[in-house]
């Protein structure tokens, strides 16, 4: 939403989201950042580059089955991961991502030694996007963006909200001055990433979608990972300007962008220029906002 369309390619990151994986590198210069259960609960982010391309992202982490259908809306993105099941990976090049993991660009990736595997894979972003052959530019993905929307005069405040993702919880609290959402930890403090910036964004979107065990995508416990469907339809939040707007989201096939509607269901609603914070809860999960 700012300054026209990036002309660079589309790369995406499987991030890691757990204590032991943070604070992340680079993950400031994402445009867009997706939420997604994995196993056991747990979460890993999936984060889009455009506009930038750090020289430095991670902790890298895996593919999954359900990343190739959340990504086709973008295109030909890349997506840089640390490897997969056999079945993920396969289903990854049966897609239209491109594969920019370590087996096809490996000279972009090392590990850090001041951090314990697998918590220390990184990848250099500009190398990728220098290097991949393949990826497309930006594409309408879905997203309106506007300064200010008429809707929001009647909408209800809202100074922070929770969300349960699997069984993580993230909670934001909005930030009249900088206009932005702050991520906060378990102490109800900034998370920051390791260049000691706030991990913040304009909108927080969070729609509610099918979550399914995935049986053919288990780890090394054998514990499934969950499959998160953002081809449907659902119930929606955007949080925006200190405000929460309800509505629905539709994405007809996987290669068309999702569509974020008010709640009459005609109209669509639109983001604060500057990026987004994704939120793929579950249908039914628990939501409090003050």
């Amino acid at each position: 939403g700012l300054r026209g369309v990036p002309a660079r390619p589309v790369v995406a990151v499987k991030i890691d989201d757990t204590a032991a994986g943070r604070p992340q590198l680079g993950l400031e210069a994402a445009d867009v950042t997706y939420v997604e259960q994995v196993e056991a609960g747990a979460t890993r982010l999936v984060a889009v580059f455009a506009s930038r391309h750090p020289g430095i992202v991670g902790p890298v982490r895996s593919v999954r089955n359900n990343d190739p259908e959340l990504l086709a809306a973008y295109g030909r993105p890349a997506l840089a991961y640390s490897g997969g099941a056999a079945g993920p990976v396969r289903r990854l090049h049966r897609s239209r991502v491109v594969d920019a993991g370590p087996g096809a660009r490996g000279g972009a990736y090392w590990r850090l030694a001041t951090r314990r595997a697998p918590y220390n894979l990184v990848v250099d972003l500009a190398r990728v996007a220098r290097e991949v052959r393949g990826a497309s530019r930006p594409v309408d993905v879905g997203f309106r963006w506007a300064g200010t929307d008429p809707r929001l005069a009647a909408a209800r405040r809202v100074s922070r909200v929770e969300v349960l993702v699997g069984r993580t919880r993230y909670r934001f609290a909005w930030e009249a001055r900088g206009k932005r959402w702050l991520l906060l930890d378990g102490n109800g403090s900034p998370r920051r990433t390791a260049a000691g910036k706030a991990i913040a964004t304009p909108n927080v979107v969070i729609p509610f979608s099918r979550a399914r065990l995935d049986p053919t995508n288990v780890d090394v416990l054998g514990t499934p990972s969950v499959y998160t469907s953002t081809v449907g339809s659902g119930k929606l939040l955007v949080l925006r300007d200190g405000r929460v707007l309800t509505g629905s989201w539709r994405r007809r096939h996987v290669i068309y962008g999702t569509r974020y509607y008010d709640a009459g269901g005609t109209r669509e609603l639109t983001l604060r220029p500057g990026g987004a914070w994704v939120l793929l809860a579950a249908t039914g999960a628990p939501v409090a906002l003050r």
